[in-house]
């Protein structure tokens, strides 16, 4: 019950971040376009140094790697599953197919770093930083393949291009965490006073520029949240198939997982079961309306799938950490 308690709290203060973006954003305290500027900061700037910082300054285990190993395939698994599941309403709600595409990637990629990161760096440290980013690299992979090819069917980019998304500055940063780690290893220069002190700087300057990563993070989603036009509960009501969609997204997916791991009973460390449960349940990802409005879909669908999951979510996601513990 701890823990139902500790992500209630912590979606709260995760709410009410977001309700500042979502205040600024309606009374047009900031520049037109802002959550663009904002979105690169955190893509290019905050988050590689926060992922880079994060495991340069941990210590890897092998218990480490073989949980991070069995989050990166039960990722892939399940939000291929997702996108299998989301056919079927897609089909019986007779959704046109530019909506569609929105609703199966909504439905396969959650907001897995605008909201997942803040989340579980909140709920377990940068222990939760270090496993969400193997799942982060599973969601990208989808992602900038399959993903992009929902969205890409009537145009003319090339796969070459889509792929090319997969080499950004978080995945660099991984990289680069990664190569600090083995260099650690192979050298053994972690305890001499010369690394001790340049990583100390090091840490101590970009580590904290990472951290805003959680606040700005929620700025952004409220922002965005802000741009849709959506008036009181009957209007959210009305929208049938985001509701739908929803409750698959934010509901049977993580169900599922969470009955694999009942049944596979102490297989997964405790840790594995719930980043990849937490993960599955998040609210749909930002980044699919950024896509959907450069590739010609149904920008508005996005948009408006963000808003209702992000809602329900505040109150699904206690919901999953319970099941977990029962």
């Amino acid at each position: 019950m701890d823990e139902v308690q500790i992500i209630i709290k912590q979606i709260l203060i995760l709410t009410l971040l977001g309700i500042t973006g979502f205040a600024a954003g309606r009374k047009k305290l900031l520049p037109e376009n802002s959550h663009k500027y904002i979105s690169a900061i955190i893509l290019k700037i905050t988050m590689p140094f926060l992922i880079f910082t994060t495991m340069g300054n941990y210590s890897f285990t092998g218990e480490t790697l073989k949980n991070g190993f069995f989050i990166f395939v039960l990722g892939v698994v399940f939000i291929l599953l997702g996108g299998a599941i989301s056919l079927g309403p897609c089909k019986l709600m007779g959704i046109r197919e530019k909506t569609r595409n929105i609703y199966i990637a909504q439905s396969m990629f959650g907001n897995v770093i605008f909201m997942a990161y803040p989340l579980l760096k909140a709920m377990f440290g940068d222990e939760g930083i270090v496993y969400a980013i193997f799942y982060n690299i599973a969601n990208d992979a989808i992602l900038w393949t399959l993903g992009v090819y929902l969205f890409n069917k009537h145009n003319s980019k090339s796969w070459k291009d889509n792929l090319s998304h997969l080499i950004n500055p978080n995945t660099l940063a991984f990289i680069g965490g990664l190569l600090m780690i083995l260099a650690k290893w192979l050298f053994k220069f972690e305890d001499t006073a010369a690394y001790k002190l340049t990583w100390e700087i090091f840490y101590t300057t970009f580590y904290n520029l990472g951290h805003i990563t959680i606040y700005l993070s929620m700025l952004f989603i409220g922002l965005i949240l802000s741009n849709v036009k959506i008036d009181g509960v009957k209007d959210i009501l009305s929208r049938a198939s985001y509701l739908v969609y929803s409750v698959f997204k934010l509901l049977l997916v993580p169900a599922a997982a969470i009955l694999l791991f009942k049944l596979t009973g102490k297989f997964f460390d405790d840790f594995v079961k719930k980043i990849v449960v937490l993960q599955l349940a998040m609210p749909a990802s930002t980044i699919v309306s950024a896509l959907a409005l450069e590739y010609g879909s149904d920008y508005n669908a996005a948009t408006e799938g963000i808003f209702i999951s992000t809602i329900l979510s505040i109150f699904t996601l206690p919901l999953m950490v319970y099941l977990l513990t029962v």
